[in-house]
């Protein structure tokens, strides 16, 4: 709900002396005092919401190999979900799944995947489950996880600041990994796209992981340092229009038994698109 300006209006009246035989002392009324600009509209999660959503993700990754040369391999998915919130639950079921380069059977494995949970104080999503498990459910989970900024428990106003930090273990393809981020927010101003009026909350991110995993019966290492930016944009009824995110991680793999190191870039561009499902009134 939006906060109006009040403006004070000041009332300073003297009443004279009636014209009688007995006077009566003038009475004055004090002016009440200025009152106390508002704050901005605060900025948060609507607790009623429904919509489809289209996560589009490319990444690049360059891999230094043992005899110095480079290999690029460039990976995609295309998502499409339903979500769901309704009274601090929420409920993400994945749809569709298309990856690059393709693999139909891995794709159809996690078709149908559904991710339940509720919204923490700070909008955050907490104790999620996925009704499915598998080393791809399992890495879309942090995808599912990003699709809601988290803002602060009162919602936040136009130039305001906040930070969070988290630790959990995740999967990272064939890693898992221990997670730890530190993410600042910000919430700029009312801006107009499209002839739709949003609000850019503003995301800078900082996380390293340390995981194990296992290919083709070798063991594996890794650790990584990455960033992350990106941009919420919201409309003042508390729903996400679009979001980007970007990635910029320096990972290194290591093999224990051959004492092989792989240095890794990876750089990340995730669009996602909501496209709210309006319910109409019976009546309608």
């Amino acid at each position: 709900m939006h906060r109006h300006h009040h403006h004070a209006l000041l009332l300073a009246g003297l009443l004279g002396a009636a014209a009688c035989s007995k006077s009566t002392p003038p009475v004055t009324r004090p002016a009440p005092r200025d009152a106390t600009p508002a704050r901005p509209a605060a900025t948060r999660l609507t607790t009623q919401w429904q919509s489809r959503v289209l996560l589009e993700q490319r990444d690049s990754l360059v891999l230094t190999l043992p005899n110095g040369s480079k290999q690029v391999q460039r990976l995609g998915r295309q998502a499409r979900f339903s979500l769901t919130v309704a009274n601090g639950n929420f409920t993400v079921r994945l749809d569709s799944l298309r990856l690059a380069p393709a693999s139909d059977e891995v794709s159809r494995e996690a078709v149908g995947a559904t991710w339940t949970g509720k919204l923490g104080a700070f909008g955050r999503l907490e104790a999620m489950s996925a009704s499915k498990g598998g080393i791809l459910v399992e890495e879309l989970t942090t995808v599912v996880a990003a699709l809601l900024p988290t803002l602060p428990r009162g919602g936040a106003s136009a130039g305001e600041v906040w930070a969070d930090t988290t630790k959990r273990t995740i999967r990272v393809e064939i890693f898992r990994a221990d997670d730890r981020r530190i993410a600042r927010w910000r919430a700029n101003t009312v801006t107009e796209i499209q002839g739709l009026r949003l609000v850019p909350v503003q995301l800078r991110e900082e996380f390293e992981q340390i995981g194990r995993g296992v290919s083709s019966g070798r063991e594996m290492n890794m650790t990584a340092q990455g960033s992350r930016t990106g941009t919420y944009f919201m409309t003042l009824d508390g729903r996400v229009e679009r979001a980007v995110l970007v990635d910029s991680i320096t990972k290194l793999i290591t093999i224990p038994s051959s004492r092989q190191s792989i240095p890794t870039m990876q750089f990340s561009r995730t669009q996602i698109n909501y496209t709210p499902l309006v319910t109409r009134n019976r009546d309608d």
